[in-house]
């Protein structure tokens, strides 16, 4: 009668979290901290905003970089950030500024996912075929098809912004299609959250007499950036689907 040794086993392939190195644990926390920084940052929204926007270009100065460092090292996610702007600064003025603020931040994001993620994680994207479908769409040599991923990768309203900064960055995405891209699909979003802060901050401190348009112009800023986050969403599995014999 014969029986299998335990010596004679098959090792059992490392788990993708060993795998990932210390991507693992940083894509762990990533998933979970900007949302609590966020509630954290909402809850000083009425305290905080007014103090910005008495302050002028201090409080323009104020908001890019203590902004831009909290979404740069994945504190915040860009909701609140814009949300932040809206109140504080209204839809004109803070819709460019929360732009050029979470752009920038996006680039230290960058930086430091490179740092943190190696050639472990190229490893595991070339091991699931979507992922590394969306890996080749994005090492295309056209600057233009990559740019046009990254957009498409930020354009939905559901994409958590600092998990994407570290997926990109150690996919070793190029610098520029990056920043391009990132711009590009963070503004739906973006103007979304800006817009509405601005109007409820009308309506809760004036009395707006057609406050109903308000609420009517931020509903259909929400059903259009949730349009093209679907229509983003579907672009992107047809362009990483693969191709028919």
């Amino acid at each position: 009668m014969s029986s299998s040794s335990p010596a004679n086993a098959e090792p059992k392939p490392p788990g993708l979290m060993r795998r990932l190195g210390a991507a693992g644990p940083v894509a762990i926390v990533l998933s979970f901290w900007p949302p609590l920084g966020g509630f954290v940052l909402l809850a000083t929204l009425t305290s905080l905003g007014p103090w910005l926007r008495a302050h002028d270009a201090l409080g323009w100065l104020t908001y890019f970089l203590a902004i831009g460092f909290l979404l740069g090292v994945s504190f915040v996610p860009t909701y609140s950030a814009a949300i932040l702007a809206g109140w504080a600064f209204g839809f004109a003025a803070g819709f460019p500024l929360a732009m050029v603020t979470i752009t920038v931040s996006s680039l230290m994001a960058y930086a430091i996912g490179r740092g943190i993620a190696r050639d472990r994680v190229l490893e595991v994207i070339r091991d699931k075929p979507q992922w590394n479908a969306i890996y080749q769409a994005l090492l295309s040599k056209e600057s233009g098809r990559t740019t046009f991923v990254v957009a498409l990768l930020r354009i939905p309203p559901a994409s958590p912004f600092a998990i994407a900064n570290f997926a990109l960055a150690a996919a070793r995405v190029p610098l520029v299609p990056y920043t391009v891209g990132t711009f590009i699909g963070i503004a739906p979003r973006t103007a979304l959250a800006t817009f509405a802060a601005a109007g409820l901050e009308q309506l809760r401190f004036k009395d707006v007499a057609q406050s109903w348009m308000v609420i009517a112009g931020i509903v259909a800023t929400v059903v259009v950036c949730v349009v093209l986050g679907m229509l983003a969403n579907r672009a992107l599995r047809d362009l990483t689907a693969a191709p028919r014999p």
